[in-house]
């Protein structure tokens, strides 16, 4: 590897990183969201049931 490609690594090396970063962050709370809104779904049906 050249000091060139060295640099250029070390340049885009904490932006790679924050990117992953904010991927795994947006898969947790995707993750998150879509269980809220299965109970939401589930809490429905059993009050509709108690109805």
């Amino acid at each position: 590897m050249t000091e060139e490609q060295e640099a250029e690594l070390a340049a885009l090396k904490p932006k790679a990183q924050r990117t992953q970063k904010t991927k795994e962050k947006n898969a947790k709370y995707y993750q998150e969201l879509r269980a809220a809104v299965d109970r939401v779904v589930v809490l429905e049906e059993l009050a509709g049931r108690g109805s």
